[in-house]
């Protein structure tokens, strides 16, 4: 802050909150409000009685998905003892937040061997990686992540990318 005569005063900086209700969240629920409305509208109009179903695209869901579980974090992640050893190999490793990243917005699947309470999250991730013709220089080349948690208590048994 700054006097009449243009001389420095003080310094005050306003500290930063994060809103109550994110603009995004109105907009989403304004849209799906929106949405039914005209759509009960247009049946109540036609005189026609059926259940309403909605297919969303995958895109939509993960978005969805993501706004859902935004109270986890990726301190809230555990491991099991078989998960913590993969991390330790450097060939292996992928941090703790590109796999909640593949947990909040990846593809969710059921456990392909069909364990109870766990599903299988796939997302793409990008690593960097020496090129092997021209020495010294690097590009980024693109994997599949699969990260298989257990929702429960949100720990991850496995992952790997390929």
């Amino acid at each position: 802050m700054y006097d009449t005569d243009g001389t420095f005063v003080r310094l005050e900086e306003a500290p930063l909150e994060s809103p109550q209700i994110e603009p995004t969240d109105i907009a989403l629920l304004a849209a799906g409000v929106f949405r039914i409305f005209f759509a009960s509208r247009v049946l109540l109009q036609s005189g026609v009685r059926t259940a309403i179903t909605v297919k969303l695209s995958q895109s939509t869901v993960s978005f969805l998905r993501g706004r859902l579980k935004a109270g986890f974090s990726a301190r809230s992640l555990k491991m099991t003892e078989t998960a913590a050893k993969h991390m330790q190999n450097p060939g292996r490793y992928v941090p703790l937040q590109i796999q909640e990243k593949a947990i909040r917005y990846g593809r969710r699947m059921p456990d392909p061997k069909k364990k109870p309470g766990l599903f299988r999250y796939e997302t793409e991730m990008y690593r960097l990686v020496e090129n092997k013709q021209a020495k010294g220089t690097y590009y980024y080349k693109k994997y599949t992540l699969e990260v298989l948690v257990r929702e429960k208590d949100l720990t991850i048994s496995h992952f790997q990318y390929f």
